[in-house]
């Protein structure tokens, strides 16, 4: 802080020669190189600031100025802004921005070994709409294995647990990830752990270690100390309750939560939460739809419904993939039910055709068909599932 203070006081934009440091009591020239560094530390320090007071859109004018230098010179800090940078860009409703970062992301995967830029190009692929989750795996797996990422370690292990657990709900291997994670010294990033902790023990059913640890969490946690964590945590908590069986408790923190976020600018969170009250309200408890899979058919079952799916059945076919990959493209659907190239001038009708044999699988059993949704050219399940495989 002493030095911005220096810099701003020396600085003059009639200089030609930069300014001054002072080294070993002695003032030393600084290039405008370092002077455009420490220029651009300052203001990285000043979005951090904004977005923790949850001044979104003062972020985000900093930030997007400084990733539209990505494509041209991508740098070190690029990786640790892009977090950040996307959750604005998603509590903002600027989404679609992202496919730019996306094009200069892959472009740059392909000329420069890095592993910023790798991890910057996963968590693009995870924010997407719609989330590009198969294509983050194994970015994020390639970073986990390399020594040099020691860097992203702990966002990457988490970003992978997230992927886990969006497209399988394997609970074993988001708990093998999580806990492999040392304590960190990043209070954001611990925090998170810690959230990850009681989201683990609650899909264990072990309900007493969970609340444990999230009182301990929460004690230390507060929204004006980390928004994003805490929402998170919160949102956690509620599924913990309802999960436990302590509907009124459940239904409280949910009425608190919401009210919090009512005035703030986090289309994300309010979008989270409204789903779970829609589902208070219509009388469907949340909780994932459980998919055994067996020898010749498959068992799905919501809450005391059962539905026994057959491959041979197409439309089951359907409900099947879109279950277990959890979004699919129209062409993926004809190469998946059909073996074959999709044709636009035949195929869209038996796509619509059988997504709503799909929607009818699900009404069959209780679940709301809002949880299938068409965006863009992508068919998304955006209910959990939690998968069973071992009857195979």
């Amino acid at each position: 802080m002493l030095l911005f203070l220096f810099l701003s006081n020396l600085f003059s934009p009639t200089a030609s020669l930069g300014c001054y440091d002072i080294v070993e009591g002695f003032p030393t020239l600084i290039d405008d190189k370092k002077i455009m560094e420490l220029k651009t530390q300052k203001e990285l320090a000043k979005a951090k600031s904004y977005f923790y007071q949850l001044k979104l859109i003062e972020a985000y004018n900093i930030l997007r100025r400084y990733f539209d230098r990505l494509p041209f010179k991508p740098e070190k800090e690029h990786a640790e802004f892009i977090g950040m940078f996307v959750r604005i860009l998603s509590e903002l409703g600027k989404n679609s921005e992202l496919s730019f970062y996306s094009s200069a992301l892959q472009k740059l995967e392909k000329e420069i070994e890095s592993p910023s830029i790798t991890y910057q190009l996963a968590v693009v692929y995870v924010n997407a709409d719609p989330p590009l989750l198969k294509l983050a795996i194994p970015l994020l797996e390639k970073l986990i294995r390399t020594s040099i990422a020691a860097d992203y370690e702990a966002k990457a292990k988490m970003t992978l647990a997230y992927c886990y657990d969006e497209i399988s709900n394997d609970v074993a291997a988001v708990r093998q990830l999580i806990y492999s994670i040392p304590t960190s010294t990043d209070l954001s990033i611990q925090f998170l752990i810690e959230t990850w902790k009681v989201k683990i023990y609650r899909d264990e059913k072990n309900f007493v270690e969970a609340e444990k640890t999230l009182k301990n969490l929460l004690l230390r946690l507060t929204p004006e100390i980390d928004w994003y964590a805490y929402f998170t945590a919160q949102i956690i908590a509620i599924g913990l309750y309802q999960d436990s069986g302590n509907m009124n408790l459940a239904k409280q923190l949910l009425i608190e939560t919401a009210a919090m976020a009512q005035e703030k600018p986090l289309k994300t969170v309010k979008r989270q939460l409204e789903s779970i009250q829609k589902a208070f309200i219509t009388g469907k408890e949340i909780g994932p739809l459980v998919l055994e899979l067996k020898k010749g058919h498959s068992v799905l079952t919501f809450l005391d419904q059962m539905l026994i799916l057959n491959e041979t059945r197409l439309t089951d076919k359907l409900t099947l993939c879109l279950l277990r990959q959890k979004t699919m493209t129209k062409e993926e659907i004809i190469t998946a039910l059909f073996n074959r190239d999709y044709a636009a001038s035949t195929d869209n009708a038996l796509i619509y055709y059988h997504v709503h044999g799909v929607k009818k699988n699900m009404k069959k059993i209780g679940v709301d068909t809002q949880y299938l949704e068409k965006k863009g050219i992508h068919y998304i399940f955006t209910g959990e599932v939690q998968l069973i495989e071992e009857a195979l």
